[in-house]
């Protein structure tokens, strides 16, 4: 295949102008933030563990065991995801929260440990918000570790980009219908990470979706295989330099859809995925939905069975709702992390088996008119 197929068109130019480097800003970011890590774990383990337990302990002064018991079930699967799910800090908040609704589950009932839980809903979110920042403050010592870090697309373009151990993600912002699908880059095929700036504003085109648009400012150049990203962001240097460091340590991805109608099969069911209407209906996947339902039904009906054992049992109508809504929450939690596997397989394919590079790759042209290396 020489040329790009009609799916993933308009396509940049395959051969690019000369470029000129320029002396360009330094970067502001520390070398170093100081305890970032602990200080990072320290408030995630007060919003996810700490607070909720302490008040699961105050209310089981006049609860049942078993309700307590229940509560420290709730919790102990929040601490769990929390762990597993360390290297992604964003989405502690979503953890902490769950942690939080355990608590309030067992201490609603009385005052005032029952209101004071209900804040702990807001808190502990927040908390876990304030960890996620400290840990992912900007420093180059983040190139060193194994965290996803994301940069806001300077000057609220409609993406972001993501950083993580063995990949790097262009995350596109849902607009009304959706359908557009977030692509991926495996690290450890990084050619080029170039900071530089964009004189004049554009645009850069992506495989099959809208563009990015480019504004004048700090920018950086990402060329990954045949793939290649520009995109604004506020320290280039910095974003450079995490990216060059990650290659070194990434493990490479699984190889692609090694057939066009494959690659076809694999892009249709990923646009599904992210669409939320389709020929004027609503579409049957709401992706956002399935973790928040299936966590909360899960625990709650985990929580419930634990009761009924520890309380030595209740009316058969009691154990049958409980099992149920532990299936249903463990079915939509199954579904969930399957959907996000494929999907998180079908960003890295955004380029169709055997395509051209994405414009020209070269690190001594620029791609567009307006872009400018820094030295």
């Amino acid at each position: 295949m020489t040329e790009h197929i009609p799916e993933v068109l308009p396509a940049p130019p395959e051969t690019g102008n000369e470029s000129r480097q320029v002396g360009g800003q330094r970067s502001a970011a520390p070398d170093t933030v100081p305890g970032r890590r602990w200080q990072a774990f320290a408030l995630g383990a007060a919003a996810v563990v700490v607070i909720p337990v302490g008040f699961v302990l105050w209310g089981m002064r006049e609860l049942e065991v078993g309700t307590g018991i229940a509560g420290l079930v709730g919790i102990a699967v929040a601490t769990t995801a929390w762990l597993t799910d360390a290297r992604t800090p964003r989405r502690w908040a979503g953890w902490a929260l769950l942690a939080a609704l355990s608590a309030t589950y067992v201490d609603l009932g009385f005052a005032p440990a029952g209101l004071l839980a209900l804040v702990a809903v807001v808190a502990c979110p927040l908390l876990a918000a304030a960890a996620h920042r400290r840990f992912t403050a900007p420093g180059f010592d983040l190139a060193e570790m194994d965290v996803e870090v994301g940069f806001q697309i300077y000057r609220h373009q409609s993406a972001s980009l993501r950083i993580g151990r063995d990949r790097a993600v262009l995350a596109l912002k849902r607009m009304a219908g959706g359908g557009h699908v977030d692509q991926a880059v495996p690290l450890s095929e990084v050619s080029l990470a170039q900071p530089g700036e964009i004189v004049g504003g554009g645009s850069w085109p992506l495989p099959g979706t809208t563009a990015v648009r480019l504004v004048e400012g700090p920018a950086v150049r990402l060329v990954a295989g045949k793939q290649q990203w520009i995109v604004n962001v506020e320290d280039p240097r910095l974003v450079a330099a995490i990216l060059r460091r990650r290659q070194t340590a990434a493990w490479s991805q699984r190889t692609g859809p090694q057939d066009l109608r494959s690659w076809h099969a694999l892009r249709k069911w990923a646009v599904a995925r992210t669409t939320t209407y389709r020929n004027g209906r609503k579409a049957q996947s709401y992706r956002a939905f399935r973790p928040l339902v299936g966590f909360f039904f899960g625990v709650l009906g985990l929580m419930l069975l634990t009761k009924l054992i520890a309380g030595g049992g209740s009316a058969p109508s009691m154990w049958l709702a409980a099992s149920a809504m532990l299936l249903v929450g463990a079915s939509f939690v199954i579904s969930w992390l399957r959907s996000g596997a494929r999907l998180a397989f079908a960003e890295l394919q955004s380029l169709p088996p055997n395509s051209p590079a994405w414009g020209d790759p070269r690190p001594e042209v620029a791609p567009v008119p307006g872009w400018r290396p820094w030295s």
